[in-house]
């Protein structure tokens, strides 16, 4: 999964030892402190009070992060404290942070949550297991090429931005100028020309994409973007390619964001489409069966074979989350969609467009099978 070798041990030392290190000393507790990006130390006079163990509970349920636990009154001292606390250790940022308010095991996960990545966290392969693993699912990313001359500058403004949404926005920077990126630029329908740029993207059930009105990247924009869209006040940005002038003149029509509701939704006609990336392996095999399907019903009153490329065209109306995928949209009026999941042969796709969507349609069990079957993922 990209994890460094510190990581593997650090998760190895939690699943066998104690949850939490006892520190007898000041010594203990600076090696603790020394060996780890992350540490946290719980601070208790009484290690059998019910604070130190709603702390245990928390470092039990921390797999990735080494926790110890002190009555010593020199460890006290060392780092300041005059009364019981937790305070988490790192070695960037500010370096250091304070627990503050009801000490329960939620309210100390939600402090580690908010504070144990740094404030902008470049992505890499060796840093995306903690992006893509963490509890934060809003992501903001600035494209930013390390090449261009103020890349320091514009650095600093995301992350003097960054401070205000710790806990609810994950900040991330990527190298747009590095090979390893491309497809993430493709992903977001960016050019490395555009950049640097900002997008913002939500990793729930479906991943939605969101881009600033406007290309300025100073702090208060980039704060202004954040705060609009935790109100709930920027609609999802969905890509589309320019319309091609001769979209309808072959067999298979082509479909893109602006043109896919006039035609997928045309209560006059039934109209079958394939969702496909062009570096998709199974989209190129069947691409020829395709356009002999789109051939067979050339001059069919009112079916229509269509294509769209999902990696430049996004549709509000259907979320792709493998390539190819095939959904039937029927005639009439109520927007009904029907996944494919027939035979991909020239037959199959006959029988099924001749029984009016039924003879190979994906039955309800069968969807979340559609995307691991052989098909390849969107991930």
């Amino acid at each position: 999964a990209g994890r460094e070798a510190d990581d593997i041990v650090s998760w190895l030392k939690k699943r066998t030892g104690p949850a939490a290190a006892t520190l007898t000393d000041a010594a203990a507790a600076e090696t603790l402190v020394d060996s780890s990006e992350v540490v946290v130390i719980g601070f208790f006079k009484d290690l059998t009070s019910e604070a130190a163990k709603e702390f245990l509970v928390a470092a039990e349920a921390v797999d990735d992060i080494p926790f110890g636990i002190s009555s010593s009154a020199d460890v006290f001292t060392k780092y300041q404290l005059s009364k019981d606390g937790v305070v988490l250790f790192k070695k960037f940022d500010e370096g250091r942070n304070n627990f503050e308010g009801d000490l329960t095991k939620d309210n100390l996960l939600n402090f580690i949550k908010s504070n144990a990545l740094p404030l902008v966290i470049e992505f890499t392969e060796q840093t995306a297991p903690k992006i893509f693993g963490g509890e934060i699912k809003t992501h903001i990313l600035l494209f930013l090429p390390k090449s261009v001359s103020d890349y320091q500058e514009k650095l600093d403004n995301f992350k003097s931005a960054a401070g205000n949404f710790k806990g609810k926005i994950l900040f991330i920077f990527i190298d747009s100028d590095h090979s390893d990126n491309q497809r993430i630029l493709e992903f977001f329908g960016l050019k490395k020309e555009e950049c640097p740029a900002v997008r913002l993207i939500t990793l729930e059930e479906e991943m939605t994409k969101y881009k600033p009105e406007s290309d300025d990247l100073t702090a208060d924009k980039i704060k202004e973007f954040c705060n609009k869209f935790l109100e709930g006040k920027i609609k999802p940005h969905l890509m589309s390619q320019d319309l091609p002038e001769d979209w309808d003149k072959q067999p298979v029509k082509v479909l893109v964001g602006k043109n896919f509701e006039e035609i997928a939704f045309d209560e006059n006609k039934n109209v079958f489409v394939e969702f496909y990336a062009p570096w998709c392996g199974h989209c190129k095999q069947l691409a020829p069966i395709w356009d002999k399907l789109g051939e067979t019903y050339r001059d069919h009153e009112n079916i229509i074979i269509a294509k769209m490329d999902s990696t430049a065209n996004e549709v509000e109306a259907v979320k792709i989350h493998s390539f190819p995928t095939l959904k039937f949209f029927p005639a009439g009026s109520g927007r009904n969609v029907i996944d494919y999941n027939g035979e991909r042969t020239l037959e199959g796709f006959k029988k099924f467009l001749e029984s009016g969507g039924q003879d190979g349609a994906a039955a309800d069990d069968d969807l979340e099978d559609l995307e691991t079957d052989e098909e390849t993922d969107l991930e």
